[in-house]
């Protein structure tokens, strides 16, 4: 290889389908940093095991034959076990080739990448700018050189990545992904409109890579030209997910967003993610206007004492508000709940029966469309895992997987709640919010009657499941 000739990278996405408890997602991350190689010249290919049945690695192997001048892998510790067997692979055909890592959990377990996984090095933080600098090196000395965001086994301690101007980043690489295919899988395209994350708690992984803030953000302008391709390259009846960690923190620029969206029609439902603190009638009332007919937010937890050992910097108070706000303006809502919560305050008690009590009446009365229940789990690099880690009963990365309520087993060691008792909960939160389900329908009945691009996608997604499951080839 010389400077500045074109190298072929793959890319691989280590979770298998039926491993993926939340569903689909759109490996975004490998997309944008598709792109940005592709823009440097290089020749990029994935091999995605979404799509392929468990343990099934003959497309993997198919694509090291191909003799591919670098690997780049998507981490994270719930499918470490995915990626230590494809290294294994990997190693086992190609001994020297440059392997790197990226994701949450390069950029929190880099030394266990390294070192037991066999990685050449890590990315710590977000990869656009680092490596390609690292391809661009590779071409001229054929060696992986250690440099801020780039941990390999002589300088581990790299520190993170230049923080990257989002604005200047290419389009996602729709085609690396087969794009298409998730949005036919899932009903749904994800999109993201900002990096970083104003509002930290201590139990999230994201600002690990992207920084906590300040949050960067595209122009409204950005944002409409990149949706309008979208929408022209995949046209069709499906939601479209603005994927940020916290969509309204910018109050004017989700106006501004909502008019541009009003006025250019695309046709299309929306959602976002966001905080209960960080919205009121008004704003819900020009999102519906606008198009939008959902939003998903953590309720977590109905103590405002757990609230506080979570980082979360809200109360009790301003969650009921802000769902409240939500459904009258006519909006769905996810609510995500978190149970077993351990203390990381000396001399402060674990969460209660009472609080988790408290919690369950919580769900009944907000009664958020759909319900996630997870277990409070520290994940590593966060700062509930550095307080709690003397505490953690996890082991494989499986129980790391918080979506997964494992019957007589629990991450954490509690004082006050037996793994029995948590499993106790989950079944009765999920009970008293299934009593109410009917609120759910008739707000989507509702939404559906005045929401044209909302009614279609429904029903688009009812003929396919009628399809899928009574009426089979």
């Amino acid at each position: 290889m010389v400077e500045g000739s074109v190298l072929k990278i793959l890319f691989l996405n280590p979770p298998f389908g039926s491993r993926r408890p939340e569903g689909l997602d759109a490996p975004m991350g490998i997309m944008s940093l598709g792109a940005a190689l592709k823009q440097a010249g290089h020749l990029c290919s994935l091999v995605d095991h979404v799509w392929e049945e468990q343990d099934d690695w003959r497309k993997w192997d198919l694509a090291l034959l191909g003799k591919p001048d670098g690997v780049l892998v998507n981490t994270q510790i719930r499918f470490s076990n995915e990626t230590h067997a494809a290294m294994r692979r990997l190693r086992s055909q190609h001994p020297s080739l440059p392997a790197i890592a990226f994701g949450p959990q390069a950029s929190t377990e880099p030394s266990r990448l390294l070192l037991e996984m066999g990685f050449d090095a890590c990315v710590i933080g977000e990869p656009e700018e680092v490596v390609p600098d690292v391809f661009r090196d590779m071409a001229r000395r054929k060696i992986i050189l250690a440099r801020p965001g780039i941990a390999t086994v002589e300088n581990p301690n790299s520190g993170p990545a230049p923080r990257v101007d989002v604005g200047k980043l290419p389009s996602p690489d729709w085609d690396l992904a087969e794009y298409g295919r998730y949005i036919q899988a899932t009903h749904s395209a994800v999109f993201m409109a900002s990096r970083g994350l104003n509002h930290e708690d201590k139990f999230n992984q994201p600002p690990l890579i992207y920084a906590k803030q300040p949050t960067r953000r595209l122009s409204v302008e950005h944002v409409m030209r990149e949706l309008t391709q979208l929408r022209g390259r995949f046209p069709g009846n499906y939601m479209l997910l603005f994927h940020d960690e916290i969509f309204t923190e910018n109050r004017d620029w989700v106006i501004k967003l909502c008019a541009e969206l009003k006025r250019f029609k695309l046709g299309v439902p929306f959602w976002c993610f966001t905080r209960p603190d960080l919205i009121d009638l008004e704003l819900c009332h020009i999102m519906r206007g606008s198009g939008f007919v959902g939003l998903s937010m953590g309720m977590e937890s109905a103590s405002d004492r757990i609230l506080r050992i979570l980082g979360k910097e809200l109360n009790v108070s301003q969650i009921e508000k802000g769902f409240r706000a939500a459904q009258k303006a006519g909006l769905l809502t996810t609510g995500s709940v978190m149970i077993g919560t351990a203390s990381d305050e000396l001399g402060q008690p674990d969460e209660d029966r009472r609080e988790l009590e408290s919690t369950v009446r919580m769900v009944a009365r907000l009664h958020p469309d759909v319900l996630t229940v997870t277990l409070t789990t520290p994940l590593p690099g966060t700062p509930l895992y550095e307080s709690l880690k003397e505490r953690v009963l996890a082991k494989s990365p499986e129980e790391f997987n918080y979506y997964h309520v494992w019957p007589g087993k629990y991450p954490l060691r509690l004082e006050t709640l037996t793994a029995e008792d948590l499993t106790k909960a989950v079944a009765r939160i999920r009970r008293v919010w299934k009593f109410k389900l009917w609120k759910t329908a008739f707000r989507i009945l509702a939404l559906a009657v005045r929401n044209g691009p909302f009614r279609r996608t429904l029903f688009n997604q009812i003929a396919k499941v009628v399809k899928r499951k009574v009426l089979p080839a």
